[in-house]
């Protein structure tokens, strides 16, 4: 919370002294001598503080005094015309007519000459018991009791003193199914210290290895772990803001065992504060009919001179798609001065987004439009800020200005403008998700070669921007930056991330070289056996694989990929059991990956598990919905399973059929899945021409063990008779 400016207290102090106490011994009985039309308590500026004011200045809210009644707004009287005049409250930075959203917090010139006037007037309360009532507040949950309360494990202790903090809190989703997500509210902890709390979902697993690497609760800085914005979904709090009431058809997949993670910025009071941020989550009562995602427009090449009062950065993305736009969240820090985001579309018109005029770091926020802003594909978006290092600026924390970068910390600086999309076709999400996720790359590609043109003799450096290029798929430009961090610094991990560009340049014996090299430096290099295990077993090499990926383990036994990776392997040397216990252990790992659940109910079937099998596909449904190979092991499970008590032929016809339709029924085991449904159901004819065409469909593929299998279901459905596990 924004700390009011000790002049503004000097003003407050004077203002409780004997003039504020003559004033508000005017009582009631004076009301009748009240000259006409003077403005008075009751009458004309309730309204304004209760709609204004309130919802921050209120017992046990963020702000550092309660505005509720006359006597509280009284004894603030002239603070209250200072700061409104000035415009430091209500916060509220964005321009008026630059984008109109929901919650504004305006004054006008009129409620700010009532407010005047009022203080000039003698601060007449007027008829007391005619005011308005005052707002009430919740002192819990804003949207009423949510259907799962979360909560930190323990508390971190802000201390009394020092710098801005940003924590990390990683709070676990219970395991179970999947459920959809129509809003969040945040509880981030004691409010006076708070700046700011953002949520994020982690299903990686990586957030929570940060936070048991960290002795404290939770782990420090502005980077989230492996954890993303949920479904294109900003999710926020900041001090005064009501919580986003949501909808079913915005909302988003939440999967049993995943992790969150809340940051929260939290600004040292004087004193140590406890901070246990909770999370309450209100679900839908049906799946999203409308996809969404985030997509940042952002600069890193901030590097601004101390004294230099107009330092401008821009960035710019071309739309390919149509979409409604239906937030946005400016981003700066203490020297940002003027930020705008807007639209130029392809008629040459500007549709503007945000201007703010005066940015203010205390009351960053996200905004959300009060109807979505709809731009057609080809509109060009335009971030456009600019920043004040000057002695002038009052907002500037270092006297005298020192030079400023990009950087993480709030002394650093930074430009971000993040935009919450729709595509207007459902269908083009990844359109957009492939887009976007170019231009950040492309962004972090120009931000590496900076770092590397200041520091060329970096083997860091050049090696991060290695791995940019790589992930770019710009394979000899990585190779070329890789094998300059290794002349300056002979590294296992690099010499690894060098063999899988070798590998993606079609170099095996170049891979083979780098990996027996950092194998050389580091025999028990978890990440080498592994990429080596991947090769052995592509190869066909399932005994050196199997032995590969247990070094891999046995260097390091959480390493989620080895465990399924020897899954797969011995799932290829005809081993189902060994395969059931390794895909076990990447699901324990990583509950929160759909892949692993649909590998592990794969074995459990091969084993004839049946029952464990179809529960493993059904909890990889819980997690991605789309999931093709859970949907055919569900949909062959329930058409042949041998408990007619969990034989559900109808079922797996719906299911089948779902996955047929996503697959156009190309997918020779979906297409027998379906087979086995209608045989189940005693529609043989049906099933003999399923078959068939999975029959087709598989020898189109060239895939012998299956056309062996569908000749046998052929078979049986000729004769009328069903599939029955076990013996099929």
């Amino acid at each position: 919370m924004r700390q009011i400016p000790a002049a503004l207290l000097v003003v407050a102090v004077s203002a409780c002294g004997g003039e504020a106490r003559e004033a508000a011994d005017v009582g009631p009985a004076a009301t009748a001598q009240t000259p006409r039309g003077a403005p008075t308590y009751a009458r004309d500026v309730a309204p304004i503080i209760h709609a204004n004011c309130s919802v921050c200045h209120h017992e046990g809210g963020p702000g550092p005094f309660a505005l509720i009644d006359y006597d509280d707004v009284s004894d603030h009287a002239e603070q209250i015309v200072e700061v409104t005049h000035s415009g430091f409250m209500p916060p509220w930075l964005p321009r008026e007519g630059f984008g109109s959203f929901v919650g504004e917090r305006r004054l006008s010139s009129a409620d700010k000459q009532t407010l005047a006037a009022w203080v000039e007037g003698g601060r007449l309360p007027g008829d007391l018991a005619r005011a308005p009532e005052p707002p009430s507040f919740t002192h819990g949950w804003q949207l009423g009791p949510p259907d799962l309360e979360l909560e930190a494990e323990a508390a971190f202790e802000l201390p009394a003193d020092g710098t801005d903090v940003y924590r990390n809190f990683v709070i676990a989703v219970p395991p179970g199914p999947a459920r959809f997500v129509k809003t969040v509210e945040l509880q981030p902890g004691a409010q006076q210290v708070v700046h700011h709390a953002v949520m994020r979902v982690d299903v990686s697993g990586e957030a929570r290895r940060l936070d048991e690497a960290d002795a404290a609760p939770g782990f420090d800085g502005m980077v989230f772990g492996g954890a993303k914005m949920p479904g294109g979904r900003f999710v926020g709090w900041t001090p005064g803001k009501a919580p986003e009431p949501g909808s079913d058809d915005r909302s988003w997949q939440l999967a049993g065992g995943s992790d969150l993670v809340v940051q929260v910025h939290m600004r040292p009071s004087g004193k140590p504060e406890l901070i246990r941020p909770k999370v309450g989550l209100h679900f839908a009562s049906h799946p999203p009919t409308k996809a969404a995602l985030a997509m940042e427009l952002s600069s890193t090449s901030l590097d601004i001179a101390p004294g230099d009062g107009d330092y401008r950065v821009t960035d710019t993305f071309v739309l390919p798609a149509d979409v409604r736009v239906l937030s946005v969240y400016p981003h700066a820090h203490y020297i940002g001065k003027q930020l705008e985001g807007f639209a130029t579309l392809p008629d040459g018109s500007k549709r503007w987004l945000i201007k703010i005029d005066d940015w203010d770091f205390d009351w960053q926020d996200q905004y959300r439009f009060e109807r979505p802003i709809a731009l057609p594909k080809g509109s060009v978006i335009t971030m456009d800020f600019r920043y004040d290092n000057s002695a002038e600026n009052p907002r500037n924390p270092s006297s005298p200005p020192r030079r400023v970068v990009f950087g993480p910390n709030s002394t650093d600086e930074m430009a971000e403008l993040i935009l919450e999309f729709e595509p207007v076709n459902p269908a083009e999400l990844r359109v957009l998700d492939d887009a976007f996720m170019a231009k950040w790359l492309s962004g972090q590609i120009e931000g590496a070669r900076r770092r590397v043109a200041e520091q060329p003799r970096s083997a860091d450096a050049l090696a991060n921007l290695g791995a940019l290029l790589a992930r770019a798929s710009r394979a000899e430009e990585a190779k070329a930056s890789y094998e300059a961090s290794l002349a300056l610094n002979d590294d296992a991990g690099v010499r690894v991330d060098l063999a899988l560009v070798s590998i993606a340049l079609a170099d095996p014996e170049g891979a083979e070289a780098q990996l027996d090299a950092a194998l050389r430096l580091d025999p028990s290099h978890a990440r080498a056996h592994l990429v080596r295990g991947n090769r052995q077993r592509l190869a066909g090499n399932f005994a050196g694989a199997v032995a590969s990926y247990k070094r891999v383990i046995a260097a390091d036994p959480e390493q989620v990929e080895a465990h399924n990776n020897l899954g797969v392997t011995y799932e290829k040397l005809g081993q189902p059991t060994r395969a059931v216990e390794a895909f076990a252990r990447a699901v324990e790992l990583a509950p929160g990956r759909a892949l692993f659940r649909e590998n592990h109910g794969r074995a459990l079937e091969a084993t004839h598990a049946y029952t464990e099998a179809l529960a493993a596909y059904s909890a990889a449904l819980e997690r991605n919905a789309r999931s093709i190979k859970a949907m055919r092991g569900v949909a062959w499970i329930l058409a042949t399973h041998p408990d007619p008590a969990i034989r559900d032929p109808q079922q797996a016809l719906r299911v089948a059929e779902a996955a047929g339709r996503m697959t156009s029924f190309r997918s020779p085991e979906v297409v027998e899945a379906l087979a086995a449904g209608l045989a189940a159901s005693g529609r043989f004819e049906p099933a003999s021409e399923a078959i068939g065409r999975a029959l087709e469909l598989a020898r189109a593929a060239k895939r012998a063990d299956l056309v062996e299998r569908y000749k046998g279901h052929a078979r049986l459905f000729e004769t009328n008779q069903a599939i029955v596990l076990g013996g099929s």
